[in-house]
């Protein structure tokens, strides 16, 4: 019997005469209550699934009971065979809590009990045990027995020892990950079949030597702990394939370990204290396929040594104290495909390099190399990043061939521009030039001004995405100067096969959508909510064959006398810390419960086991609020919160107003890339310029984000408040000191549609506020090649000449506005909401002209037009005025 995916609320209790039912299944339902001895009565009952339903300890207890005789006695004593032959439950994602005591069912083989609030578990009875999964619960106490024991996966609780007896000598899975473990359980000694063990962030402070020569282990996961050593082991042929120790505080290997690990293909060592990895007297590990040694103190003369890995394809050495690259690297690294050398000390690429035939992605910036070799004839290269480096001249010709997707020569700040150039390339290939500063509009070629870039705006924007490039599913949404004086910033992630046009498609529409319900009377309250539900039917069938996961993030206030407010809205698990200064950070975004709907874009046939419905928070901005971090799902579970968050203030500096956020995006990227993550990510930060969130009246009281959660308590769209979700309210500190140099740090094999814009849009990416910076100096540059994205051309500057929107009563029109637009530039094409403003149009209205044109104010040059409300605009045409025409701050596709 098959019951998933109901509105069950009970389940009815004549089941229990249901004698010859081996299968039950009644997962994703409402249910709260069971019928009484329901496991007892079932005596063919094999199999129970009732994950993600709202199940408590106490129904499932009475399920429990045992059956009662004809004499009206319960049946004791009869053992097993009075209870049938459960040997399968599944209560995943239940409301079960407190103490469990399992011992009735000596038949039962596997148990899954995860996402629940158990704080133990004592299993010791069940002799027959083969499975237990208990992962993200309170666990402190968890017993079992050993005796038949395969699999044991328990991470995210609070556990500091397991207790198991007998010894589980048939164990070949075991992960006891995200707990409290201060050392390894002594019964690993007996498990000679262990395949896998992952004991990853934890505190320990060593391993035990017999650990690693159990004769069949093949994956040791030992990362984010606290180890200053590992064991010395001699003389012995190691099955170890995949070893993972990154972030601790290793300050060396011992001499012969690697040498013992013959087998081994991918050695993680990232963020240790390691100056080198290999001894002088050891063999080559020929197997060895990917090593991970970034943020460690390796020199010159380590990079030598990893010179003897023939047969490597995958290098990340980012962040240490590389000055040059030996040439008998290049002679031995003829297998390689991705190398990352950022944040070092080179100052120049050999021309050998190219010699790299299989070479994908090479990333060096943050460095100091002046020029680069040819590279147009390496045919598999798909990225080369060469941003924040000392680069003097280019020659596009050279630094592109034919396969290449991503050129980064950003933040060269020597970088000499010829826009002919540009323009001459530009006819041979499609190419998308996206300037990060804001400072040299005029220099881009066949780009228009945009006057928003003169604008002081408190925060600067920075940006990174890597992973995966053959269909990158993850898109950006990047307007820091949207509406002139806002920030509207989102993420959105596609699953399945049309993923990432899913991605794109969202990104699309956010700002259009935005500006919608802004300016309608019943959604103005809840835009941020209603801005996804949008987002959610433009998806139509796209959406029905891939879900998608989003975070927006819009900041705005109601006027310059008033504080901004930062609000937040996620559909999906995606991250956003805001940090303060001190270094306590907030998350603003969490994920639905497990026993709740799934909360994702699209896939409406999923209903309502599938709900767009977004968690929206507010904050007040205040000036303690140093930088906001957004990344995508998958970037979360490489890099811990407060890490992420030491991170960034270590690349952004003391000072207020830092400049760094780019360079901040990309050291993430880096970072998780470090630790192992091969998956598409995508990282946002934005840097907030201290002073200049404070209102302009000092009698505006600014209000911390930590009061706006404890006292505030805003109410989201979704009926959530600050007060009812405590993980709003939790400040976790954070270290400002790291053992990193605070100099410049890395990039992403790559990016996506470079912020997801509409593909006949240009975007403006960058930091608003005024820098010197001459013509022939470029201080931010990203040139994507062959991408969605391009330059808005001269020829579609003449698609907004013909006529502005007739307004008022009489039928009034600004149409001899016209003429003195033949010499301005203004923006078209599907997205044109995002940068076109009125304000352009200022100058040139008359007195005249606005008395007759309701919607249009007089206002500073530096400050766009004010939103008139829909009461103020007097007997208006309705056919004349669609719901964006109502918005007069912005030239839109209707204007």
């Amino acid at each position: 019997m098959r019951l998933d995916r109901n509105a069950l609320r009970e389940l009815p209790d004549g089941l229990v005469q249901l004698h010859d039912l081996h299968t039950l299944s009644a997962a994703q339902n409402r249910i709260t209550t069971l019928p009484a001895g329901l496991l007892g009565h079932m005596e063919a009952l094999r199999s129970l699934t009732l994950n993600s339903n709202l199940l408590e300890a106490a129904a499932v207890s009475a399920a429990a009971q045992k059956p009662v005789r004809e004499n009206g006695h319960a049946n004791e004593g009869d053992g097993v065979e009075s209870l049938g032959p459960l040997s399968h439950v599944d209560l995943r994602g239940n409301s079960l809590c407190g103490s469990i005591v399992l011992a009735d069912y000596g038949a039962l083989t596997s148990l899954d009990v995860s996402f629940n609030k158990v704080q133990s578990l004592d299993l010791a009875a069940l002799e027959q045990l083969r499975r237990l999964h208990c992962a993200s619960n309170e666990l402190r106490h968890l017993a079992l027995s050993g005796r038949s024991l395969e699999v044991l996966v328990a991470p995210n609780n609070k556990l500091q020892m397991v207790q198991v007896e007998p010894p589980p000598s048939r164990l070949q899975e075991l992960d006891l990950s995200r707990n409290e473990l201060t050392m390894m359980p002594s019964w690993l000694v007996e498990c000679r079949g262990l395949s896998s063990i992952d004991v990853s962030h934890n505190q320990l402070t060593s391993l035990p030597e017999v650990v690693f020569l159990l004769p069949h282990l093949h994956t040791m996961q030992a990362g984010h702990n606290s180890l200053r050593s590992l064991p010395t082991i001699q003389n012995a042929n190691l099955s170890l394939q995949i070893l993972r120790l990154q972030s601790n505080a290793l300050t060396a290997l011992p001499p012969h370990l690697l040498n013992c690990c013959n087998r081994l293909v991918e050695l993680n060592l990232s963020s240790n204290r390691l100056m080198v990895i290999f001894d002088d007297t050891g063999g080559q590990l020929k197997a060895l396929r990917r090593l991970m040694a970034s943020y460690n103190q390796l020199g010159d003369a380590a990079l030598r040594q990893i010179a003897r890995l023939p047969n490597l394809k995958a290098l990340h050495l980012a962040y240490n104290r590389i000055t040059q690259i030996p040439a008998i690297c290049i002679d031995s690294w003829s297998e390689i495909q991705e190398l990352v050398l950022s944040g070092n000390h080179l100052i120049s690429l050999p021309e050998s390099i190219t010699s790299l035939r299989k070479l994908q992605v090479l990333r060096m910036h943050s460095n100091q190399i002046r020029s680069c070799p040819t590279v147009n004839q390496m045919l598999s290269l798909k990225v080369l990043d060469l941003s924040h480096n000392k680069l003097e001249q280019i020659d596009l010709a050279r630094l592109a061939p034919p396969g290449l997707q991503c050129l980064d020569i950003s933040c060269n700040h020597r970088l000499h521009v010829d826009p002919s150039h540009f323009n001459q390339y530009r006819s041979k290939r499609a190419m998308s030039l996206v300037d990060t500063s804001g400072q040299n509009r005029s220099c881009l070629p066949m780009s228009p001004y945009h006057e928003a870039a003169a604008l002081e705006l408190p925060w600067t924007l920075g940006f990174a995405d890597g992973g995966a490039w053959s269909r990158f599913p993850i898109c950006q949404l990047r307007l820091p100067a949207f509406c002139n004086t806002e920030a509207l910033l989102g993420i959105f992630e596609g699953s399945g096969a049309s993923g990432p046009e899913v991605a794109k498609l969202l990104a699309q529409s956010v700002p259009r959508l935005l500006l919608e319900e802004r300016t309608l009377p019943d959604t103005a309250h809840e835009y941020m909510k209603y801005t996804i539900l949008s987002a959610h039917r433009e998806l139509r069938q796209k959406g029905q064959l891939s879900g998608a996961n989003a975070v927006m993030c819009h900041i705005s206030r109601p006027s310059p006398a008033k504080p901004y407010i930062l609000r937040v809205a996620s559909v999906g698990p995606q991250g956003v810390l805001l940090a303060r200064i001190g270094g306590s950070c907030a998350r603003l975004t969490k994920s639905a419960p497990h026993s709740e709907p799934n909360r994702v874009l699209g896939q409406s046939a999923e209903f309502p086991l599938v709900i767009p419905d977004p968690f929206v928070t507010e904050v007040i901005l205040g000036e303690t609020d140093q930088f906001i971090i957004g990344a995508s799902e998958r970037f979360w579970e490489y890099v811990p919160e407060e890490e992420a968050v030491r991170e960034v203030a270590a690349s952004l500096g003391t000072s207020r107003g830092s400049k760094e956020a780019n360079t901040a995006a990309k050291r993430l990227v880096d970072l998780a890339q470090g630790y192992g993550c091969t998956n598409s990510i995508s990282v946002m930060v934005l840097s907030l310029l201290g002073e200049g969130l404070r209102p302009s009246s000092q009698s505006v009281r600014v209000v911390t984000p930590g009061e706006a959660f404890l006292a505030q308590a805003r109410s989201s769209p979704s009926g959530q408040s600050a007060e009812d979700d405590p993980h709003l309210e939790h400040l976790s500190s954070a270290s400002s000191s790291h053992s990193v140099p605070l100099s410049r740090f890395a990039t992403l094999p790559g990016f996506s549609d470079m912020g997801g814009d509409a593909e006949d849009e240009w975007t403006d990416t960058g930091s608003c506020a005024a820098t010197s910076a001459g013509p022939e100096q470029l201080r931010c540059w990203e040139y994507m090649l062959e991408k969605n994205s391009r330059v808005l051309f001269d020829r579609d500057l003449q698609a907004l000449r013909p006529t502005l929107p007739r307004v008022g009563k009489g039928g009034s029109d600004i149409s001899s506005l016209k003429g003195s637009l033949r010499n301005r530039v203004m923006y078209t094409g599907h997205n044109a909401a995002y940068f076109g403003s009125l304000q352009r149009l200022l100058p040139t209205l008359t007195k005249e002209t606005a008395r007759k044109s309701p919607g249009f104010i007089r206002a500073p040059s530096a400050e766009m037009l004010q939103y008139v409300p829909e009461e103020d605009f007097g007997e208006m045409d309705p056919l004349q005025c669609g719901r964006m025409q109502r918005y007069w701050g912005v030239a839109t596709t209707e204007l």
